[in-house]
């Protein structure tokens, strides 16, 4: 049974719309396949309504008209009778070419990773979560982050906006089952929950390949721990929810693991984002994982530190 009478699978799908919304510039299509009250989830929160989803893509591609959308990957569930949950993993190369929330043109190239996770029924997309290296797009057109997200903080406080509730985490855990994704659950809780650091060494392959938020790579358990020191170092009260798993065991390919995750905490301490804040704050992101001979060999992490630093820049002032 196809996916839907245009598309054959779920991944042909989020794909095929993909292409013809973005790269074939059917923007108006966006209306066909997004619900008329779709909810939108990103780090800087909510919205619903599919004309935001349009608007937000009129002014993505006018400060990017050259946007490509590249599909690495996509990890989903169900795909029966348009419906089902993806997680849809993608490099976009570009030219900063217009004005926007990057400040005016400069004309330079760049490249950044975005996961979307959707949730599909009756081949249209119902909700959807949203996470872009937003931070990656600032440092390579010369915006400093810290700087942005000042600028953003006076913005939210003349509108009287407001980031998501740094504490609206779920109040019922996921319950986590025996599969790769489950055990991959298990492990992301011990190390930000626990501080377990030692199940690094156990869980992730000698030769991990991490690919991180600012397009910084690390490699092996040395890179691993560093990273994620560097997080619990800025928020040594971090606590980690997961919200959504799926595992995929495909044929000729390592075992393919998206999870959905949000982590609240107080920025008490110095590592990634400088001298403490006191700034309460809602790390909603999104990982992919390929594991080997049940050791994870590569991660993708995605989490947009802009919406970081302007909660930093709303508490500073």
């Amino acid at each position: 049974m196809s996916f839907t009478d245009e598309y054959a699978t779920l991944p042909d799908y989020i794909i095929g719309i993909t292409d013809r919304i973005w790269e074939k510039r059917g923007i108006g299509l966006i209306r066909r396949w997004y619900s008329e009250d779709c909810v939108m989830h990103t780090a800087f929160g909510d919205s619903a309504g599919v004309n935001l989803v349009v608007s937000g893509t009129e002014e993505t591609l006018h400060a990017f008209p050259d946007r490509r959308l590249l599909g690495e990957d996509v990890i989903y569930s169900g795909g029966a009778a348009g419906n089902g949950y993806s997680s849809h993993r993608i490099i976009s190369t570009m030219h900063h070419r217009g004005d926007g929330s990057f400040g005016p043109p400069t004309g330079r190239p760049l490249w950044a990773r975005t996961v979307a996770d959707c949730l599909i029924r009756d081949g249209i997309i119902v909700e959807e979560w949203l996470v872009r290296d937003q931070a990656a797009i600032a440092l390579q057109v010369g915006v400093d982050p810290a700087a942005w997200g000042r600028q953003r903080a006076e913005v939210l406080a003349v509108e009287d906006g407001a980031l998501p509730d740094p504490d609206a985490l779920p109040d019922a855990p996921l319950v986590l089952d025996d599969s790769a994704g489950g055990q991959v659950a298990a492990t992301m809780l011990r190390i930000w929950n626990e501080a377990d650091l030692a199940v690094i060494a156990t869980a992730y392959d000698p030769a991990v390949n991490l690919h991180l938020p600012c397009n910084r790579p690390a490699f092996g358990h040395a890179g691993a721990d560093a990273w994620v020191l560097s997080y619990l170092a800025a928020f040594p009260d971090a606590r980690l929810s997961i919200e959504n798993i799926i595992t995929r065991t495909d044929p000729g390919q390592p075992v393919r693991v998206a999870l959905r995750w949000r982590i609240a905490g107080t920025h008490s301490g110095r590592g990634a984002f400088g001298p403490a804040s006191g700034a309460r704050v809602h790390i909603p992101g999104i990982s992919h994982l390929e594991l080997v001979g049940g050791k994870i060999v590569r991660e993708f992490v995605l989490i947009d530190e802009l919406a970081i630093w302007t909660a930093i820049g709303l508490r500073l002032g």
